[in-house]
């Protein structure tokens, strides 16, 4: 079993419709390039995170992976996008690293 098949079906319960065509879009290239996810709407996040409405997923693997996978995901306009060995996106925007994302790419849209 992957692990993008042992998601309980449960952290989605209060998700209407479940992920969007861009984060379905993000899980599969994500798989292929052999990352894992870490975190969907459960877990310790800021109070306002993405992850509580089932907007964000935490990617992790190879540090070449991620990269290849933040410079990927950074042109299909997602609302956030972090990484901090490369910086930070949010609203379209460059914002730099934020702290706290060193070990996984954190994407929302």
């Amino acid at each position: 079993m992957s692990d993008f098949e042992s998601i309980d079906p449960q952290a989605l319960s209060h998700v209407h419709g479940g992920w969007s065509a861009a984060m379905n879009n993000a899980i599969h290239h994500a798989r292929d390039l052999g990352l894992r996810i870490t975190s969907t709407t459960g877990g310790r996040h800021a109070r306002h995170s993405y992850h509580y409405a089932g907007r964000a997923i935490d990617f992790a693997g190879s540090a070449r992976a991620m990269r290849t996978f933040y410079r990927e995901m950074s042109h299909t306009h997602p609302t956030e996008l972090f990484y901090d060995p490369m910086g930070g996106i949010k609203h379209g925007r460059s914002i730099g690293a934020i702290g706290g994302h060193r070990n996984h790419v954190h994407v929302a849209y």
